[in-house]
């Protein structure tokens, strides 16, 4: 892997900075393995580590302390990459104004640190006698650096040592990690800096820090949320539109080139649109009526909120760097319920218990009669929530209105509460956006002043539906059948209309109870699918069955006669198989014998009409 591709794959470093333009420190999600900017290793025999945590803001040092099994607190400044590796085969990029603080945990061997450039310090170790039972070194012991300072010797008595590398030149250096049992220092010279096992081996990439400082798209993270939290890069589901009452989010990270946090020193600015209130941080605090909020950190949080409570907001938040756009989000927060509708969906039965509304119509609750669907004042579909907008309301909150029940439509409520803005349900059936009411009809007939109360929960605003006339019948006792036409070419669709008739001889009941299983046969046709026992009927007490016209081996002209058999009511002697005509032919242009001698006949009717005409003519002359 390359330098630059291993540089634009760090997604998520905390670095600190130097001098008067100090970095920020940051902890992002990560998108590749890079353990810089995290809590240090804990370091186990053996093992090569580099300190992962990032020197504190306002220092130039980067802290070694003494060492010890856990090593939490030193501290790397200018660490840009580090991947999760402590063996042979490690990588890692810094600035070149940095220092690398590298410790190893260990038995009572000879360890030698050895560079291939750049400057050791600050050796430290600790022995076991000297480690507390914390786990903090109390006294610390002394190593032997090569006059080159490239390399440190630690004898047999340190078990846990660590010690400084400063690079101080842009350039790719190797730090080898040595252990042996010898305890001959050769007083550091070359061949006794490598004397021993090849135990950790880390490829160190050093870039030059002013390189960095400029924003980059590619290493920085913007997305929508629904809270504060660290920036991903990618919106999160239902981040787009919240609820009444409920806050926007947007996260970012701004970093440069080699995932660097922003220096602090540059102003960020949220500018929000239609009137949207913005703030940095968790919450919307003491931003109100603000739409515009200057940032210090470039990383953090956008809270986004209603200028007007309960009111509906679509707004465009901008976040700018320096003057630069490096960010832009788009999301709703939903009003409070302005609108209902309420849509019929079936004719409710008279029958003992509630019915199914079945799969032909695309829901499925016992007694669903009708659709109630809620809207804010801009028309966005809403789902009717509690005062904080995190809970779907109770059914008990929608009331009928009084005085519209009658002696036909005994009672109706709302049965289940729409709990998204989705179309429907993984199965396609539930409309989660909507309501679905229930009904209990006493007698047949209808009544068209049905009508549902929502109080609101915060201003208490009461919300009236549109008057809808719900339908109450029989279940299916008889029916008839019907073609939409009375003849059919070869690759048409024709559509069998089943009415069912309660016993009374109305439209029947949307209601599974009669209506089962049925048995069709239409000759040179095929029926597109097998009807069903769950196949309802519809508002209209009908059910409708779809048919391609001709068979795999094409149609025969002639006529026909669809049988239609619901056995659950010929069986019981309320109606009768149906025997419904049609015509078939396959609109290729054939003629039948009838067709020749009509056409025969009217050529010679035309022919003796001329003749006589001829006749008049030649006779006045």
């Amino acid at each position: 892997m390359s330098k630059m591709t291993i540089r634009k794959r760090i997604s998520l470093v905390a670095i600190a900075g130097l001098g008067a333009g100090l970095l920020s420190v940051v902890s992002v999600a990560p998108a590749s393995a890079n353990s810089a900017g995290v809590t240090n290793n804990v370091a186990v025999a053996g093992e090569f580590n580099v300190a992962t945590s990032a020197a504190p803001s306002n220092t130039n040092t980067a802290v070694a302390v003494a060492a010890h099994a856990a090593n939490t607190g030193s501290k790397s400044l200018g660490l840009v990459y580090k991947d999760y590796s402590s063996t042979t085969a490690q990588s890692a990029t810094m600035l070149s104004n940095g220092t690398l603080a590298l410790y190893t945990a260990g038995t009572a061997t000879v360890v030698t640190y050895v560079a291939t450039g750049g400057t050791f310090t600050a050796p430290r170790y600790a022995t076991a006698a000297n480690v507390d039972t914390a786990g903090a070194a109390s006294s610390t012991g002394t190593a032997l650096i090569a006059a080159d300072s490239k390399s440190i010797y630690f004898d047999s008595t340190a078990t846990s040592v660590a010690a400084l590398w400063t690079p101080g030149a842009v350039g790719t250096y190797t730090l080898s990690y040595y252990t042996t049992a010898s305890t001959n220092t050769g007083a550091m010279s070359t061949t006794s800096r490598t004397t021993g096992t090849l135990s950790g081996l880390i490829k160190v990439t050093v870039v030059a820090a002013s390189a960095g400082g400029t924003y980059a798209a590619a290493t920085s993270a913007c997305n929508l949320a629904t809270s504060s939290a660290t920036a991903t890069g990618t919106d999160v589901s239902g981040s787009s539109a919240r609820n009444n009452g409920q806050n926007g989010f947007i996260n970012f990270y701004l970093a440069d080139a080699y995932s660097v946090a922003l220096s602090a020193g540059l102003p960020l600015v949220a500018t929000a649109t239609n009137g949207a209130i913005v703030n940095i941080g968790s919450s919307i605090g003491s931003a109100a009526g603000s739409t515009s909020v200057s940032v210090a950190a470039p990383q953090s949080s956008i809270v986004v909120a209603q200028a007007t409570a309960n009111a509906p907001v679509t707004t465009t938040v901008t976040l700018t760097y320096n003057g630069t756009t490096v960010c832009t989000k788009t999301l709703t927060i939903r009003g409070e319920v302005a609108k209902m509708t309420v849509t019929p969906l079936i004719t409710q039965s008279t029958g003992a218990g509630a019915r199914t509304v079945a799969s032909n119509l695309g829901y499925a609750l016992s007694g669903g009669v009708y659709l109630l669907d809620t809207f804010d004042s801009a028309g966005n579909k809403v789902i009717p929530v509690t005062a904080d907008g995190s809970t779907i309301e109770a059914t008990s909150r929608f009331t009928a209105v009084t005085g519209t029940v009658d002696t036909i439509v005994s009672a109706y409520s709302i049965g289940s509460v729409a709990t998204g803005v989705a179309a429907s349900d993984a199965s396609g059936l539930w409309p989660l956006s909507s309501s679905l009411g229930l009904a209990t009809c006493a007698k047949a007939g209808s009544n068209s002043n049905i009508q549902i109360s929502y109080q609101n929960p915060v201003s208490g605003n009461v919300v009236l539906s549109n008057k809808a006339t719900l339908k109450c019948a029989g279940d299916p006792y008889s029916y008839t059948a019907s073609w939409d036409k009375a003849s059919y070419v070869q690759g048409e669709i024709a559509t069998l209309t089943v009415q069912f008739k309660d016993v009374a001889g109305n439209a029947a009941a949307s209601s599974t109870t009669g209506a089962t299983a049925a048995t069709i046969s239409a000759p040179q046709m095929t029926i597109t699918a097998t009807p069903g026992a769950s196949k309802n009927a519809n508002a209209s007490g009908q059910v409708v069955h779809t048919f391609t016209v001709g068979t795999a081996s094409g149609v025969i002209n002639g006529s026909y006669n669809a049988l239609v058999d619901y056995p659950t009511l010929t069986g019981a002697s309320t109606a009768t198989v149906q025997s419904v005509a049609y015509k078939v032919s396959s609109g290729s242009g054939e003629v039948t014998n009838a067709e020749v001698l009509k056409s025969i006949v009217a050529l010679i009717a035309s022919i003796n009409k001329q003749i006589q005409a001829l006749q008049k003519l030649i006779l006045k002359r």
